[in-house]
């Protein structure tokens, strides 16, 4: 019986928001899976001068907006002063309800694109949970006020974070998932305390082995994408009761897909599109080699060029977006002595040739049993325009990508079977991930174009909407209001 107690505890979804009372309550909207109201009624086409209910300042942030009933949560930071926000702002007129700030002793690091403030914030219409790799686990009511916290140390990923909380139960589910010991923690919501901390498989392949996936709660398990696997957990221990070997590092999130669930598992070493051809190591030493020695130091390697790999479809000017000999200098650098010689230079490309890397792709999973169930589990697989970051996206028996260049992917969620592939005329790299509602699919470049698109079986552009400001967050379409979090605003658009 008590099994059975709990078997439907957490089974439950978050706190309903009650008739006419509407809710994106965390990363991703509803159950994690991008998809809003099919009676969503926000315009195709806005912009600065059109459309726009309102737009507020605020300091940069790179997470998802989160709404509840009559307010729309975000995070923000500021990097001179470590200063760390959750800001609440009216649905009605984009004031500001209330702030909570808190100042970090340190700040993590992370990747040139990303920021201290890349998580969002959950609710389950009681609580605000929010989550910064600089500061740890902290709820607030819904008027801002500090209920409990949860200090942890300073993130130590070397890209960031990157994750959201989840809730399952009565638990907010964290994960750390980098070197030297990945773990998973639950803290209960009533009163911050831990419940359980399990450590998670170490990974041991090729490159950083750090995951930033946010997980997601799945037919009453913890799903992770992880360095080289999904694998699920018990949502009252953290026991790892079932994974799946991948051949991608997990950075993109989960989608729900049914009896299915959609990983998009990237390998930029593996993508022959990403390959170059390395410039002579002369002309390196004669453009950089500032002493004149013959070798390069990690002061003397340039931030964005002497290039090991490329993200396809991402401008050389986008900082970090490509990996560089300076990214990886601790890998060129063979001998660590602090310079890299010709024979280290050239030895890099050898060994990224030589890199016993599986294919990546877009996968539909249906695990069944325990253990190790990878043979069986794929249903289907694309190896094409595979996202690195943006979540795949199912809506209407339809799956979706987006992948840097701007190229939509739309395949038969049952089968995987192309029904259209096309360039949605916003090119760059993407970060956000693409969401559903309305009848409708709404895609963010980190340019800062919004494509509203039609959810039939072809390429239908409803609106290129430029708001020439970047974007990182994914959107939150919320009735007749789409909410856009952009590097320095939040945007409303709707009829006012």
């Amino acid at each position: 019986m008590r099994l059975l107690l709990w078997v439907f505890l957490i089974s439950l979804p978050l706190a309903a928001a009650g008739p006419n009372q509407a809710a994106w309550p965390q990363f991703r909207g509803p159950e994690g899976g991008g998809v809003g109201d099919d009676a969503a009624n926000f315009p195709s086409v806005f912009g600065p001068n059109r459309a726009l209910r309102w737009k507020v300042s605020l300091p940069a942030g790179h997470g998802s907006p989160a709404v509840w009933r009559d307010a729309v949560f975000v995070t923000a930071s500021d990097t001179t002063s470590r200063k760390l926000e959750v800001i609440a702002v009216s649905r009605r007129d984009g004031a500001v309800l209330w702030r909570h700030s808190r100042v970090a002793a340190e700040m993590e690091k992370v990747h040139a694109l990303s920021s201290a403030a890349t998580s969002t914030p959950i609710t389950d219409g009681e609580r605000i949970y929010a989550y910064f790799g600089s500061l740890g686990l902290f709820a607030l009511d819904m008027n801002g006020k500090p209920l409990w916290e949860f200090p942890m140390e300073v993130a130590k990923s070397p890209f960031g974070s990157g994750i959201s909380p989840v809730l399952a139960g009565d638990f907010v589910i964290i994960t750390r998932d980098y070197p030297p010991q990945p773990y998973m923690m639950a803290v209960r919501r009533s009163d911050g305390k831990l419940a359980w901390k399990v450590d998670l498989e170490k990974r041991n392949s090729p490159g950083p082995n750090t995951s930033h996936a946010t997980p997601l709660i799945w037919k009453g398990r913890i799903l992770l994408h992880r360095t080289g696997e999904v694998s699920a957990h018990s949502i009252e221990d953290g026991r790892r009761v079932w994974w799946i070997g991948t051949p991608g590092g997990g950075t993109a999130s989960l989608a729900p897909a049914g009896n299915t669930v959609l990983v998009a598992a990237y390998n930029s070493v593996s993508d022959p599109a990403g390959a170059v051809e390395p410039s002579p190591f002369a002309e390196a030493l004669a453009k950089y080699d500032t002493n004149k020695d013959g070798k390069l130091t990690r002061e003397e390697a340039p931030a964005n060029d002497l290039f090991l790999r490329k993200r396809p479809g991402t401008p050389d000017s986008v900082p970090g977006a490509h990996y560089t000999i300076k990214m990886f200098f601790g890998m060129v650098d063979a001998n660590k002595d602090g310079n890299v010689d010709e024979a280290e230079y050239a030895g890099a490309f050898a060994r990224l040739k030589s890199m016993p890397f599986q294919q990546p792709g877009v996968f539909a999973l249906r695990p069944e049993g325990e253990g190790d169930v990878t043979l069986g589990a794929v249903v289907w697989k694309e190896p094409r325009n595979i996202p690195e970051v943006p979540a795949p996206l199912a809506y209407r028996g339809r799956a979706y990508t987006i992948s840097n260049g701007g190229i939509l992917s739309c395949l038969d969620a049952e089968t995987g079977k192309i029904v259209f592939r096309g360039r949605v005329n916003a090119p760059g790299a993407y970060f956000a991930s693409p969401v559903a509602a309305g009848g409708r699919i709404v895609t963010a470049s980190a340019d800062g174009i919004v494509t509203v698109l039609g959810a039939g079986g072809s390429l239908e552009i409803l609106g290129s909407n430029d708001l020439g400001e970047p974007i990182y967050g994914t959107p939150a379409p919320v009735e007749s209001t789409l909410y856009v979090r952009s590097l320095h605003h939040l945007w409303a658009f709707g009829e006012k």
